[in-house]
C-alpha cells in the first residue's frame, strides 16, 4: 500500500486530503466527522469577528455537478465558534487549520485569540471580499503573519485580476497558499421560472465543483513555477484521480468541499482510499513520487 503520509508547513499529515472552509465545516460535528472517516486534516469554515448575514436561498446545483452558492463566511459569533474548535481540537488527533478574514485588523484580533484559546496548527484566511487590490491583502497577510506563530496560509480568489502577482509578493508574509476559491459572480436559473435561484441582488452566486476543476488546476500549476511556498490544491476534486492531478500539477496537499456537500464527510477519506490505489496501479510508492511530476515534466518541455 502507497505511503500517503507527508510533511507541510512543518506539519505531519496521515494523508493530502482534508476539507476546504465552507458550509462542510461548519460545525464542530461536521468537523468531527469528517476526521473520524479518513481526512488528513480539519479545515474549518471560515469566520471573522462580525458574523455574517447570508441572503436565502444561498446554495442550487448547475451544471456537472458544481454548485453555485451566495454564502459568505460564518453566521455565527466569533465567541460561539470558539467553543466549537475547543470540542474539536479535544476530538480529533489530526490537524487542525482554522480559517477567518477580512481586514487586517480582524485577522491580527482573531489570530491571537486562536492561538491562545485553540493551539491549531495553521491558521488560512481568505482573500474573498478584499476587493482587487494588491497591497491592501499584503497588509492582511503581514498583519496576521505578525501577530502569530503558526503557519499562515493565503486562500487564493480565481478571479483576482493580478493573481501571480499578488502571490509573489504575498510569499514573504505567509508559509504557503490555499488555491483556489470559488468563482463568481457567475447565474444559472430556471427558465421557465426566468427568475433569480439565489437570493443574491440577482441571483449570482460563485462556482465550485467539477465546472471549478480546470481552472483551479491551471491556476496551481501558474503558481507551482513561480512560489516556493507549498501550496493546497482545491476546485472540482471528486475523485483520487482528480486529486493525483493536483499533486503532479505542484500541489502538496487538497482540499474540497463540494463533494463533500453532495457525499458527506466519508468523501474525505474514500478520496484519500483512492489516491492510494491509484498509485499502487501506477507503480508508486508515495505521494513523494508523483508531487511535481506535470510541473517538472513541462519545464522540461520547455529547455
Amino acid at each position: 500500500m502507497a505511503d500517503l503520509k507527508s510533511n507541510v508547513f512543518g506539519i505531519d499529515f496521515p494523508n493530502p486530503v482534508m476539507p476546504a472552509a465552507g458550509p462542510n465545516v461548519k460545525s464542530s460535528r461536521l468537523m468531527i466527522e469528517a476526521a473520524a472517516t479518513g481526512s488528513g486534516a480539519v479545515v474549518s469554515k471560515t469566520f471573522s469577528v462580525v458574523p455574517a448575514s447570508d441572503p436565502r436561498p444561498t446554495m442550487k446545483k448547475t451544471v456537472a455537478g458544481g454548485l453555485l452558492n451566495c454564502e459568505t463566511w460564518l453566521e455565527d459569533s466569533y465567541e460561539n465558534f470558539i467553543t466549537e474548535l475547543q470540542n474539536v481540537k479535544a476530538e480529533s488527533e489530526i490537524p487542525l487549520i482554522v480559517s477567518i478574514g477580512y481586514s487586517a485588523e480582524d485577522v491580527a484580533f482573531l489570530g491571537r485569540l486562536l492561538e491562545k484559546e485553540i493551539q491549531p496548527d495553521a491558521i488560512e484566511f481568505s482573500t474573498h471580499y478584499t476587493g482587487s487590490d494588491i497591497q491592501p491583502l499584503l497588509a492582511v497577510a503581514e498583519s496576521l503573519k505578525s501577530s502569530v506563530n503558526v503557519p499562515v496560509l493565503m486562500k487564493l480568489s480565481p478571479g483576482f485580476p493580478q493573481l501571480e502577482e499578488l502571490a509573489q509578493e504575498a510569499e514573504p508574509f505567509v508559509d504557503g497558499f490555499v488555491a483556489v476559491n470559488s468563482f463568481g459572480p457567475a447565474l444559472d436559473f430556471n427558465p421557465v421560472k426566468a427568475a433569480p435561484s439565489l437570493g443574491s441582488d440577482w441571483g449570482q452566486g460563485w462556482l465550485s465543483g467539477p465546472p471549478l476543476l480546470p481552472i483551479a488546476l491551471g491556476i496551481v500549476c501558474r503558481l507551482a513555477g513561480i512560489v516556493s511556498k507549498p501550496i493546497i490544491g482545491v476546485g472540482g476534486i471528486t475523485c483520487g484521480t482528480d486529486a493525483v492531478k493536483f499533486l503532479m500539477a505542484g500541489a502538496s496537499l487538497v482540499q474540497l468541499c463540494t463533494t463533500a456537500i453532495h457525499e458527506g464527510p466519508s468523501a474525505y477519506g474514500r478520496i484519500a482510499a483512492e489516491i492510494s490505489d491509484w498509485l499502487d496501479d501506477n507503480g508508486y510508492s508515495s505521494i513523494d513520487d508523483i508531487k511535481n511530476l506535470y510541473l517538472n515534466n513541462i519545464e522540461n518541455r520547455r529547455q
